[in-house]
């Protein structure tokens, strides 16, 4: 038990242990489970007082060595790799300012409505470039996501994401495992898979993302063509609702003071 305690409290050991865990979720492409636990030591990261100046430089050098380590493997291209790296070192950057100035009113929740908003705005700006998406680590595993038709593609996303808030939260945060959420996150990795083996329809595929959003609509005549990215879309309005309040509790900061 010491171990454990020892090692949520040591940030190059999250810091390292979420790394590896990316890496063979993208290696290990036909059973890439560990994305579901691969980001949760990250979140252990932002944990730490961002008053502390190593500790918001750890932040920010896990945000770019996870995002890049993350993105270079899949496509090979530096370019495309340190461009969506530095989005996430944005990312993650924001939201660490942002829970200074609402005094941590933002929980892990909070991340994953930025990270779907930020995903929603590369795929409306840079999809010309064929950006890499959270969602492209599971895109080979077409049974598990066949939902997708209804929720969008960029729904994967937000099922890897929460999965990891729930393992963080289950085992990371607390100081024993909570059982309660424990099974909660079981369920959340098994009950989508279960329906998914229970549709006939196939899923969205990353092709049709690009075909939509590119403006070529001709090949598709089904319910996402209509519906879009809905999650990842409702996440990006949800986002500027995030930082409007933000900057409302800044400016309140400000004159109180």
């Amino acid at each position: 038990m010491n171990a454990i305690q020892s090692f949520k409290k040591n940030p190059m050991l999250l810091l390292l242990t979420s790394c590896t865990l990316i890496i063979l979720s993208v290696l290990w492409k036909s059973f890439p489970v560990l994305i579901f636990i691969a980001f949760s030591p990250l979140f252990a990261l932002l944990d730490y007082s961002w008053r502390t100046k190593p500790a918001s430089q750890l932040v920010l050098i896990s945000s770019v060595l996870a995002a890049c380590l993350y993105f270079l493997p899949v496509w090979g291209i530096v370019v495309n790799g340190l461009f969506m790296g530095l989005i996430m070192v944005a990312l993650f950057a924001a939201y660490t300012i942002m829970q200074n100035v609402t005094e941590k009113r933002f929980n892990k929740l909070a991340l994953v409505i930025l990270v779907m908003g930020m995903e929603y705005i590369v795929l409306k700006f840079v999809i010309h470039k064929k950006p890499f998406f959270i969602a492209d680590i599971l895109q080979q595993k077409t049974t598990w996501v066949r939902w997708t038709a209804y929720t969008g593609y960029l729904g994967i996303s937000l099922w890897i994401m929460l999965t990891n808030v729930l393992f963080y939260q289950a085992f990371i945060r607390s100081e024993k495992i909570n059982l309660l959420l424990f099974i909660l996150f079981i369920l959340t990795i098994a009950l989508p898979i279960v329906y998914s083996f229970n549709l006939t329809d196939n899923g969205v595929t990353k092709d049709e993302v690009i075909h939509l959003y590119s403006g070529d609509y001709e090949d598709l005549n089904n319910a996402y063509s209509r519906n879009g990215e809905l999650i990842s879309r409702t996440g990006g309005w949800v986002s500027i609702l995030i930082l409007i309040f933000t900057l409302v509790r800044a400016q309140t900061k400000k004159v109180a003071r």
